[in-house]
């Protein structure tokens, strides 16, 4: 049976403190399986792990991750700590998914260089790796450095799942070779099964069992009666934070009545995946009870 996990995804100013918690306990409520995140620095978007540190407060067994975090924007050692922390306080129900950054905006804010950003995210990763498991850790690497370092607490997950995502052959190769799940984009779900076979053929040339990666998708959704007044807010949240339109956003992603937000769920659980994250690009919170009430009951899972 495939899970499904809502991600928050409401910029700040269209958000109130209450929504954090309430998003939270009504993803749980639900008997959803997990709640998510983004990652953004030069966006108006709530910082991911404090969220879902104020999540892992609110809840008891809702699985928590970021989709994505960008850890090249980071350094190992802090990112280390804080996510064995939030793992540690959630008592192991964090799942970390990762990017490597699209836009140049987020990595000069923080003063991080664009070029290599997929080599320092990586590096990045396996340090933390090191962090979390090792004592007095030496690292000399290409981005980074550490002498003799011992990070606590360790995180209670024994590792702490780690996803990655993206469509480049560099990225499938990454999934396959070490990652402990897929994030496959909107658009790219109808041809899943493709790239899954790429990805399952890196995995056994790494002697790696395909079937132990996670296959995961990410989408928005858009729950109202009027379709076009749907599409509409759907292609606005997504102008608002890619700065563009990606494709025909009607047909890769959730908009429409229940009913037909339901259908869509299903026709892309169908194409293998084991766990399918839902933005809710509407930031009215009533989407979220539309979902429960509406849309849930709908769905055979």
């Amino acid at each position: 049976m495939a899970n499904i996990g809502l991600a928050f995804v409401n910029p700040a100013p269209l958000t109130n403190p209450d929504h954090v918690i309430n998003f939270a306990k009504k993803c749980e409520a639900m008997g959803l399986h997990s709640m998510w995140t983004i990652d953004r620095i030069a966006y108006d978007n709530l910082e991911p792990l404090t969220i879902l540190a104020a999540a892992a407060g609110a809840t008891r067994t809702i699985r928590l991750g970021t989709s994505v975090l960008l850890p090249a924007l980071r350094s190992p050692a802090l990112l280390a700590k804080t996510v064995a922390t939030l793992d540690f306080i959630s008592a192991g129900r964090l799942t970390i998914g990762v990017g490597f950054g699209s836009r140049e905006n987020d990595f000069t804010a923080v003063e991080v260089p664009f070029e290599a950003r997929g080599s320092r995210a990586v590096e990045c990763l396996q340090l933390m790796k090191r962090l979390w498991t090792e004592e007095k850790v030496t690292h000399k690497g290409r981005f980074f450095n550490v002498q003799n370092l011992s990070l606590g607490p360790k995180p209670i997950q024994k590792p702490i799942p780690i996803f990655t995502g993206g469509s480049a052959e560099i990225a499938l190769k990454r999934a396959g070779t070490w990652a402990d799940g897929f994030i496959c984009g909107s658009s790219a779900i109808p041809e899943f099964p493709t790239t899954w076979q790429k990805i399952a053929q890196y995995a056994r040339a790494a002697g790696r069992a395909p079937d132990l990666i996670e296959k995961v998708g990410l989408t928005f959704m858009v729950i109202h009666d009027d379709n076009t007044k749907a599409v509409k807010i759907l292609e606005d949240y997504v102008m608002r934070y890619y700065g563009r339109l990606r494709g025909d956003v009607a047909s890769t992603s959730l908009v429409g009545s229940a009913a037909a937000v339901a259908e869509r769920i299903e026709a892309f659980l169908s194409k293998g995946l084991d766990n399918l994250i839902i933005g809710l690009a509407d930031p009215d919170p009533r989407q979220l009870d539309l979902f429960g009430e509406k849309v849930l009951p709908l769905i055979k899972r």
